[in-house]
């Protein structure tokens, strides 16, 4: 079994879109509008979603970013991480990601260093999903 992609509902894909792809460094690969029966599958009123796909074309971990023809009502506010909170993480170059996300609406951003000495931050995305960045290997901690 492997992990294809995650799929985010999100309430304007335009503001999510920069910030998976002129933040995070993805690519779109997918944008399209899908017919289906939407209410079946995830319980939503609209049989209309525009699905864009962003990744990397030579990797297969992907984010999906859905909205619906008729949006869904947003999900609770931002708070501490509960049961079922989810959290995407990714290997980054922090000192150039972390800008760049500023730069297109990332909030709450808390930074630490890791007992392996690399630095880590979390931010949230537009629509409140905790993401983690993982530095891509550089300690923070003082050199010898």
């Amino acid at each position: 079994m492997q992990l294809h992609h995650v799929t985010l509902f999100v309430r304007d894909a335009e503001r999510s879109i920069r910030f998976y792809r002129d933040g995070l460094g993805f690519t779109i690969l997918i944008d399209r509008e899908f017919e289906g029966d939407w209410p079946g599958l995830f319980g939503v009123a609209s049989k209309r979603l525009r699905a864009v796909i962003l990744g990397d074309p030579d990797r297969p971990h992907q984010v999906e970013l859905v909205t619906f023809a008729e949006p869904v009502p947003d999900g609770p506010p931002v708070s501490p991480p509960v049961t079922g909170t989810v959290i995407l993480a990714f290997f980054v170059d922090l000192r150039a990601v972390l800008p760049a996300l500023l730069g297109v609406g990332a909030t709450d951003v808390r930074q630490t260093t890791l007992s392996n000495g690399n630095a880590a931050a979390t931010v949230r995305d537009p629509d409140g999903i905790l993401v983690e960045l993982l530095d891509v290997g550089r300690p923070t901690g003082p050199r010898s």
